[in-house]
């Protein structure tokens, strides 16, 4: 996936701005049900649901072809953040090793803190693996350049 390509359904907890550089569509720019738009509407128009809506957290059965769900841990009040963090998903997916996609999938950004991606039994686990410290246990002391 290369960063910029992905579709994104924007709910009605966030900012309801333009999203200039994001192939975005706010919910209040098509026609649904009152309230907050749904998994439904993001899969009719194929296209990923950023949320705040705390139900696509924990274990959900979701069916397995879906666009994807972001959701929002709390609910950032500026577009510009809103659509960083985007771009900083979309950015980690793409380095992730072993392949990942949105399509199919469940994540949590904690905005400009942690990405996190929400398994089927509701564990949520951190997206980017340079949080975790590896050290090299080899006994030895490395030299001091002098």
């Amino acid at each position: 996936m290369n960063v910029g390509q992905t579709r994104w359904l924007i709910d009605t907890c966030l900012p309801q701005d333009r999203y200039g550089g994001l192939d975005a569509v706010h919910a209040s720019e098509i026609s649904h049900v009152p309230g907050p738009v749904g998994f439904r509407d993001a899969t009719r128009l194929d296209r990923t649901l950023v949320t705040c809506a705390e139900e696509f957290r924990g274990p959900c059965a979701l069916a397995l072809d879906h666009p994807g769900v972001v959701v929002f841990e709390e609910a950032p009040t500026d577009p510009t953040d809103v659509e960083r963090n985007l771009r900083h998903l979309e950015f980690r997916i793409g380095q992730y090793e072993g392949g990942l996609s949105l399509e199919g999938n469940r994540f949590v950004i904690r905005a400009d803190k942690e990405l996190l991606i929400v398994g089927p039994l509701g564990q949520e686990v951190p997206l980017e693996p340079w949080r975790e410290v590896h050290v090299a246990r080899t006994g030895k002391v490395p030299a001091l350049a002098g």
